[in-house]
């Protein structure tokens, strides 16, 4: 069995594969950059390494709340570098209980472009993200 770790954005709760993950941080300031991607936040000096960072709300079009204590950025790695994701709140390490596939959607919603299958845990079910389409390398937005 995979472990996975919870992430929080607004009320919603996303999993990451834990192999995905190279590290997470708290948050901190970000130099914002232009980029043609309205969900690409800037950048952040990650020991002498830059490292752009994303907002997980921002993809997926809700509304963001104030970041509070918190809040995390949890660096992923791409094929080409390591990428930060903004999200309000790392919760825990899980084992889902069972693996789902995402439901079928025609609307091209982004949120769910952006799923790999949802994950059960007792009488909770927890979204599972697919890297590739959230950091924007595999359709979607």
């Amino acid at each position: 069995m995979e472990n996975y770790i919870v992430l929080g954005l607004n009320e919603g709760k996303y999993a990451l594969s834990i192999s995905e993950i190279q590290e997470i941080i708290k948050l901190q300031p970000i130099t914002e950059v232009p980029c043609g991607k309205m969900f690409v936040k800037g950048v952040i000096n990650l020991r002498g390494r830059i490292v752009p960072v994303i907002s997980l709300g921002a993809r997926f079009g809700v509304r963001e709340a104030e970041p509070g204590a918190s809040a995390r950025i949890v660096i992923v790695s791409s094929d080409t570098e390591d990428i930060g994701i903004c999200v309000d709140s790392v919760d825990r390490v899980a084992i889902f209980d069972e693996l789902l596939p995402p439901a079928v959607d025609s609307t091209g919603d982004a949120t769910r472009d952006c799923l790999s299958g949802i994950g059960r845990l007792g009488d909770t079910l927890i979204s599972i993200l697919d890297l590739q389409a959230v950091l924007g390398l595999r359709g979607g937005v």
